[in-house]
């Protein structure tokens, strides 16, 4: 058996009336819009989250890098591609 849940929400009440009228002219409810919205607000939270544990951990490896000297400084790698990018013209 699927449990629900009731959500009540204060809006201010021309927002009420547009999001309405919004619905009405889309033929769906109210209910069934904001099941939608809840939907995806949520699988974009899961995404959302794990882009920035990647992240998190892209930024700890780049400073165990700086931690551990492995790094080259931005005018070095500048001058690396630079000839890179001649050898390939």
């Amino acid at each position: 058996m699927t449990r629900k849940a009731h959500i009540q929400i204060d809006i201010e009440a021309k927002l009420a009336d547009e999001f309405a009228a919004a619905v009405t002219s889309a033929q769906t409810s109210e209910a069934a819009a904001l099941r939608e919205m809840v939907e995806h607000y949520v699988e974009r939270q899961k995404v959302d989250s794990s882009y920035r544990q990647f992240l998190e951990a892209k930024v700890a490896r780049g400073r165990e890098d700086v931690a551990a000297g492995e790094v080259v400084a931005a005018d070095d790698a500048e001058q690396m591609f630079a000839e890179r990018r001649e050898i390939v013209a």
